[in-house]
């Protein structure tokens, strides 16, 4: 197995930390009701959603900037449901034979069929072994010139082969013909917890990564390649003109940082400007319009606070050099999967955001404004009870969502 990797700072490959999972306080019936008509937190039916009982609300800085009006379209879909049983699959991508490819988070990749038949586990993926439950296969795409030369890229977290544990990849490798394998299987970056990957119009490749250990020393430090928005080429080289590699004390691949959990990442349609949204521990989600250098925050200001309910750095929200969120949610939707919509079978949709919530239950629908600030929120899917991992648009021009489950499925939005 070939290694290209890059060098990250200390403090990233670490012993497996405790990651206890904290209840939540239980919510009033006062607060169940707003969560359920204003919040919209998925459905009575549903169940008591994770974050009903937090009532954190910090102001603003701006007053667009959490809140948005909700929106209804006429917009007529229907939900077909393309395929069940997959056991909590991450992610999806779309093969030129018709099939989808997924990622199982325990397991490694899948394809399914147009009529839902699911293949057995594709040989020559990395084995998957993590103290941490809601570690695994994350984030696969197809290289823009996937039918020539059959690469995808892979995000993904295991045990290091020298024992250590949530260590993150990105990789690539070659599907074979048949789509039952993997070849050349290159490690280009390892180190911190990825989520996601998209590539770019020159081929090169931008990565998503998490620090979700408590202090949350990685985020601000730009040592470690944790908390980041990473910009490599695909052999895994760092980007030459990547804001920070003339520091030699930095990761050179490092192109924004101060991000916490980033499970969302696509580039806008028009202005192919890069847009992520972050989940935060405990309320103050954010949608954040990405630019080379630009330190967007965590932990030092946060509209959130932390798991255990305590102020991250005392509440701040601002602080001059920080960039500020377009926008933010309290509670927290957590949100996953992301995609800008630009087909012709939902026309009213056009140019939209949409990106799954996992504890929200829900598919949220955003409209920008031509300045690029969130104008309305539709809450879609609600009534599925389900966790929305991903979301993208096929070449057919309908949407796609995976659900998180022990029986997930993909399912897809068209036209009524």
């Amino acid at each position: 197995m070939k290694h290209l990797l890059l060098a990250l700072g200390a403090g990233v490959l670490i012993a497996a930390p405790t990651f206890a999972q904290i209840s939540p306080p239980k919510p009033s019936a006062e607060q169940l009701s707003k969560v359920y008509e204003e919040d919209q937190l998925s459905l009575e039916k549903c169940g008591v959603p994770r974050n009903a009982g937090d009532d954190y609300r910090p102001a603003p800085l701006l007053p667009d900037q959490t809140r948005a009006p909700r929106i209804t379209t006429d917009q007529k879909f229907q939900v077909q449901t393309v395929a069940k049983g997959l056991v909590n699959p991450w992610a999806l991508a779309f093969l030129p034979s018709g099939n989808y490819l997924v990622t199982i988070r325990k397991e490694g990749l899948r394809t399914v069929t147009p009529d839902g038949k699911i293949s057995d586990p594709i040989s020559g993926t990395p084995v998957i072994k993590n103290a941490v439950p809601l570690f695994g296969m994350h984030d696969v795409i197809l290289d823009r010139d996937f039918a020539s030369n059959r690469t995808i890229y892979l995000a993904y977290v295991t045990t290091s082969p020298s024992g250590a544990a949530n260590t993150g990849y990105i990789a690539s490798a070659k599907l074979s013909a048949d789509e039952k394998s993997l070849t050349d299987y290159t490690i280009l970056k390892e180190g911190p917890i990825p989520r996601r990957i998209v590539q770019d119009k020159d081929s090169s490749l931008f990565i998503i990564t998490a620090d979700i250990i408590t202090p949350y020393v990685s985020a601000q430090s730009l040592e470690s390649g944790a908390g980041k928005v990473l910009h490599i080429n695909t052999n895994g080289t760092p980007r030459g003109d990547n804001p920070f590699a003339p520091n030699p004390k930095a990761d050179p691949s490092i192109y924004a940082l101060g991000v916490r959990d980033p499970q969302s990442m696509a580039f806008h349609p028009v202005t192919h400007d890069l847009w992520i949204i972050e989940n935060e521990p405990r309320g103050g989600d954010e949608l954040n319009l990405i630019k080379p250098g630009k330190n967007y925050g965590f932990p030092l200001i946060s509209y959130g606070r932390d798991n255990d309910g305590k102020l991250l750095n005392g509440g701040l929200t601002q602080k001059a050099g920080l960039e500020q969120p377009v926008h933010f949610w309290t509670p927290s939707v957590a949100f996953s999967g992301m995609t800008f919509y630009t087909g012709d079978k939902l026309p009213k949709w056009k140019n939209s955001i949409f990106a799954g919530g996992l504890s929200g239950m829900q598919l949220v629908r955003l409209e920008l404004s031509p300045e690029g600030r969130v104008v309305g929120e539709e809450k879609l899917l609600r009534d599925l009870c389900r966790r929305i991992r991903d979301v993208r648009q096929g070449p057919d021009g309908n949407l796609y969502v995976i659900t998180d489950h022990a029986d997930g499925e993909i399912l897809r939005i068209a036209p009524n």
